[in-house]
């Protein structure tokens, strides 16, 4: 047997398994980049203020995550048509790439640990912050500017962490330019480059 009857049906596998874990990223990959989503945002990466912006911004960066669920269906069903169509190992690999994405998503980092890198309780937790930045008994300084840094969130008035979990992706333009952005975003499926966000202050109970 010839080495390329051996060699194609292996890049057909390996391409449909990388077409299979693109194709549910799609939505926070692009369609988070369109500049009518929240153009309050600074530009990448500068600090983020904690404000009504950034939780309209978490939330919908967590609707788009929803929406790649329903996205993984596409590899899923053109994957299974052609395994019964024509035992294609380009349809086997469109599968394992979907189911790869659907058991990354579903299974939890750490215990008590959510997955994703946006989510409702990561929003309840922001609003928390701002509304102890407005609480004079709970403030850390007399006139408080909270900001998302990349490694943590921070007081710009008096430089003290508030919370220590990493910045995920927020779908702001990036400044290392469109293919490489996003091919990073693709890669950390949108967690910070710096590692895991961790939900280590004040986590909420609720789950995604």
């Amino acid at each position: 047997m010839a080495t390329s009857d051996l060699l194609a049906p292996i890049l057909w596998l390996l391409s449909g398994v990388i077409l299979g874990h693109l194709i549910p990223r799609l939505p926070t990959i692009i369609m988070s980049r369109f500049s009518f989503f929240n153009p309050q945002l600074p530009p990448h990466p500068a600090p983020v203020p904690v404000d009504g912006y950034l939780l309209a911004r978490v939330l919908l960066m967590r609707n788009l995550r929803l929406l790649g669920l329903f996205f993984s269906l596409i590899p899923l069903i053109l994957g299974w048509l052609a395994i019964i169509g024509a035992d294609s190992p380009f349809g086997v690999g469109l599968v394992l790439g979907a189911v790869w994405t659907l058991f990354s998503w579903s299974l939890p980092e750490k215990w008590g640990s959510p997955s994703w890198p946006w989510s409702r309780s990561l929003a309840e937790d922001l609003q928390q912050f701002r509304n102890q930045s407005k609480d004079e008994g709970s403030q850390c300084c007399d006139s408080p500017e909270l900001f998302w840094e990349v490694a943590c969130i921070r007081c710009a008035a008096c430089l003290k962490i508030i919370d220590d979990r990493l910045r995920p992706d927020l779908g702001r333009k990036r400044s290392d330019g469109w293919f490489m952005g996003s091919l990073r975003v693709w890669m950390l499926d949108g967690k910070s480059p710096l590692g895991y966000v961790e939900l280590k202050n004040n986590p909420s109970n609720e789950d995604e």
